[in-house]
């Protein structure tokens, strides 16, 4: 995986930002009620891939004990300035020799398997992740949806004939990422290849965001009040499973 492809995104593209636009508010505050249904006092929580820290700050705050892991140096300068305690370390995903075995009660991955492409990249995280996480705990697993990524990059923006002869999307549209590329997309058909691949037992799984990725300039057209009912119907309707994949990301609790 070139990293710098990773590193030239987030130094542009400022995560700290889009989890407090309004889709991204939609997707952080759904993400922290299914956190919230499983996370107990004292409960010790690995956050890889934790970007700028919006979910490491937002445990601190609560009395959680959080260890971050982050690739970009950029998303750690940010995270630091914002929160200087915190316990925050550069690495990779998918290697963690520096992390100790079956000790955290929940592990985030939220953000990693969005960039690792190829079901051999996400395993190593996955395997990574299930290894350090207790036995018997939690491991929230974030995917980027094929089917947001057709409608919304390949129809929208007129490119599903040239995608389909270049064999970027197969027959079946679905998404053929190449190594190189900064984003992989899946199905659930493939969430569950890999849980069976990496001996991992499904909690629950949820759409953190719905619809709010197609919707974004008529969430920010939405009263305070008509925006905050928006999000309680986000949360009450994100484990439908009418619903899933529908949007652009998609959460998988699973326990080891």
């Amino acid at each position: 995986m070139a990293f710098s492809i990773i590193e030239k995104h987030y130094n542009k593209h400022h995560e700290d930002l889009r989890l407090h636009r309004r889709h991204g508010i939609v997707e952080y505050e759904t993400t922290m009620h299914h956190l919230h249904r499983f996370l107990k006092p004292g409960h010790f929580v690995f956050d890889i891939g934790a970007g700028t820290g919006r979910y490491t700050s937002a445990l601190m705050s609560e009395g959680y004990e959080v260890k971050a892991v982050e690739l970009v140096k950029h998303n750690i300068d940010v995270f630091l300035q914002r929160e200087p305690t915190a316990d925050v370390i550069q690495g990779d995903a998918r290697d963690m020799p520096f992390l100790p075995s079956d000790m955290a009660d929940v592990t985030l991955l939220l953000g990693p398997l969005y960039h690792l492409i190829g079901d051999d990249e996400k395993l190593k995280a996955l395997n990574e992740a299930k290894r350090v996480t207790k036995p018997g705990g939690l491991i929230f697993v974030a995917y980027l949806m094929n089917e947001y990524s057709i409608l919304s990059y390949c129809f929208d923006e007129d490119r599903i004939e040239n995608l389909l002869a270049e064999g970027v999307v197969d027959q079946n549209y679905h998404l053929q990422v190449q190594e190189g590329e900064l984003y992989d997309y899946v199905r659930l058909d493939d969430i569950n290849r890999f849980n069976e691949k990496a001996g991992l037992e499904r909690e629950t799984i949820f759409s953190p965001d719905g619809a709010a990725d197609y919707m974004r300039t008529r969430l920010n057209k939405m009263s305070e009040t008509t925006f905050s009912r928006f999000i309680e119907y986000q949360k009450c309707i994100s484990e439908r499973p009418e619903l899933l994949g529908a949007g652009s990301h998609l959460v998988d609790v699973v326990r080891k």
